[in-house]
């Protein structure tokens, strides 16, 4: 498992490296992060990862674009986990207003504007596929024999 503590102890370009942000960004998010927990009700089964470490899991899949299998492995987790830990970051951050697109680009007299972006892609999701019944297995039967 990554270490959190020492990869937040590297100078502020290498953690961009890392993981694709600023640290300044990092904290954000983490401060969104931990308002959202405070702010829950019910809590449920606590993760095994701390909030440090799933905001690292998430970013670790958008950067790398890696599946969630090997990330899952090297944080010591089931890939479900991991699947629900993404999208999870991905809720609460988009949630929290702070992380969102502009939703109009600029007039061009505005030149001095300091752009700072997250892209983030979607997550693994699995195929919908239709339910086998008795009616369909039966009619795949008759079409195939001769």
């Amino acid at each position: 498992m990554p270490n959190i503590d020492k990869l937040l102890k590297q100078s502020d370009a290498g953690f961009k490296r890392y993981t694709g942000i600023h640290k300044a960004t990092f904290y954000d998010m983490l401060e969104a992060m931990q308002e959202h927990e405070a702010s829950k009700t019910k809590s449920g089964r606590p993760s095994v990862l701390n909030i440090k470490e799933q905001i690292l899991l998430a970013l670790t899949y958008w950067r790398e674009y890696r599946t969630l299998y090997h990330i899952s492995m090297d944080f010591g987790i089931h890939e479900s986990s991991a699947s629900r830990i993404v999208r999870k970051v991905e809720d609460t951050l988009i949630d929290s207003g702070k992380f969102e697109l502009p939703k109009k680009l600029p007039s061009r007299v505005d030149e001095d504007i300091n752009w700072s972006v997250v892209i983030v892609d979607a997550t693994e999701t699995p195929i919908e596929r239709p339910k086998k019944t008795k009616e369909t297995t039966t009619a795949a039967r008759k079409n195939n024999t001769p």
